[in-house]
């Protein structure tokens, strides 16, 4: 983003600035090696146990990215403790560097969300943002400056979410929430946290090697979790090398890690998938002043295969190309956005239309979502069969017709948000249910129906895909379910 568009806060500047800014303290003393706002944070936090939690992932001269996983949250307890951290870090540098600081939308939407119990911040929070309002900036937090303007400009929430369930009912959740940050000048790199931990340094040197700290079972094999590679890039960096990564994203071709970090979260910023990894992915640690520290890892679905060194050759046999993807480093972000309200302005226009023509449809998609169960109904040769497809991330409830003429189905999608209006989402294109997301939820039903004998309901996510699985307790039946950007793909019931 250009400089001016950061300063250009003008005549709103004395009604949307915060009330309690002058006030806000940084929490280190603003030392002379203290000239980003990556390194505010790196000051504070670097050599604390926040580095367990707290991180910078990822980096480019004019982009960050900030991890924040919260570990196992019971979901009626969930707060807004970790979004207030990452916000009081923003307002403390800028305070500090004589900023003027703005909350976007997005932030104020999410601290409404999350009510937090007994907190002061969080009071003094709500306070700023009612005091400033809505409609001054729609990302998520903007400090203009001269000398070191950023903005976080998004927040994409319930990152690799895994939930498990609790001994007597209930379960817990594990995610992350992603900030994305674009600077307004270049930034030096190698600001992540873990570098400057003593205590995570310490740690990492116990183990020669990455299978030791691994602990590779003889087959040559451990399980895969979604920290398991965060700890891989840990590892990797600490010794003094670079890893990277190829999959899908990258096209099979080498991508570092930062860069697909990027890659993949800009794909997540506008996609219901919560998953930043493949089923299958190829990572290797490059260390040319340590060979002894590279290393392979072999992600297949819930397993990952160990390998010593830099396996060139049998990755080439996977198809791996050691030509380096090409990646814009350069945020379009004053391209994009035109584009993309001119595409969702044409498909919403189209959707408009069609919806005014399916009165049935919408009429069976309203009373499901009313009732919260499935319904049939048959016109002459025309079939309606319904689907309450429940909440997703977004709060909103989702339900499906689908219209069968002399066996030719189509499915229509709809939502209602806050007991609204029922919105027509479109139809289900056929080149959406993929071989992929079919052995998915095939293999899915097994995993779901644990959890769903418990709950009555159960939901995975899975790359793009959301798998769901109601059971109805009166007659013991299961409907699985199979969406995507919240269109039913795919339904079985037993």
């Amino acid at each position: 983003m250009k400089k001016q568009n950061l300063l250009l806060i003008g005549s709103i500047a004395a009604t949307v600035l915060f009330s309690g800014c002058a006030g806000t303290q940084p929490s280190v003393p603003m030392t002379k090696d203290i000239k980003s706002f990556k390194d505010y944070i790196v000051k504070k936090r670097g050599n604390t146990s926040d580095v367990y939690e707290y991180n910078i992932i990822a980096e480019k001269p004019h982009q960050t990215i900030i991890e924040y996983r919260t570990k196992n949250e019971v979901p009626a307890t969930r707060d807004a403790g970790d979004v207030m951290e990452v916000l009081d870090d923003a307002k403390e540098y800028c305070q500090a560097i004589g900023g003027n600081g703005i909350y976007g939308d997005q932030a104020i939407k999410t601290i409404n969300s999350l009510p937090t119990a007994f907190s002061v911040n969080y009071l003094g929070y709500k306070n700023e943002m009612r005091s400033q309002g809505f409609g001054h900036y729609d990302g998520f937090y903007k400090c203009a400056s001269l000398k070191d303007g950023f903005e976080i400009e998004y927040m994409r929430d319930n990152i690799e979410l895994q939930q498990n369930n609790m001994i007597g009912g209930g379960y817990m959740q594990t995610y992350s929430r992603y900030y994305h940050i674009i600077h307004d000048k270049p930034q030096k790199r190698g600001s992540k946290l873990w570098l400057v931990n003593d205590e995570f340094k310490s740690y990492t040197h116990k183990y020669p090697t990455a299978k030791d700290a691994y602990r590779v079972d003889e087959s040559g094999q451990f399980d895969y979790k979604y920290e398991r590679i965060g700890f891989a890039q840990k590892y990797c960096s600490i010794n003094g090398g670079k890893l990277y990564v190829a999959n899908a994203p990258s096209s099979y071709k080498k991508m570092s890690i930062d860069d697909y970090y990027f890659v993949r979260l800009n794909k997540l910023r506008e996609n219901r998938s919560v998953n930043i990894f493949m089923n299958r992915d190829y990572f290797w640690c490059e260390n040319q002043n340590n060979p002894t520290k590279e290393f392979t890892l072999v992600h297949n679905g819930s397993k990952i295969d160990y390998k010593q060194g830099v396996a060139k050759e049998y990755l080439k046999t996977k198809r791996v190309s050691f030509e380096k993807a090409k990646v814009d480093t350069i945020p379009l972000k004053t391209l994009s956005k035109p584009q993309e309200v001119s595409k969702d302005s044409v498909i919403n226009s189209f959707n408009e239309k069609l919806a005014s023509s399916l009165n049935v449809e919408k009429a069976l998609a309203t009373f499901t979502l009313a009732s919260k169960n499935d319904t049939y109904k048959s016109v002459g040769q025309l079939e309606y069969e319904t689907s309450y497809n429940g909440i997703e991330s977004d709060g909103c409830e989702y339900a499906s017709v689908t219209k069968t003429l002399m066996q030719n189905s189509t499915i229509h999608n709809f939502k209602q948000c806050n007991d609204g209006d029922v919105t027509y989402l479109g139809k289900t294109g056929v080149e959406e249910l993929t071989d992929e997301a079919k052995e998915q939820l095939a293999s899915m039903i097994k995993v779901l129906k644990s959890s769903c004998d418990l709950q009555n309901s159960a939901t995975a996510n899975i790359n793009e895909f959301t798998f769901k699985c109601f059971k109805n307790p009166q007659s013991s039946s299961y409907k699985y379910l199979v969406m995507k950007d919240g269109k039913l793909l795919d339904i079985k019931k037993y």
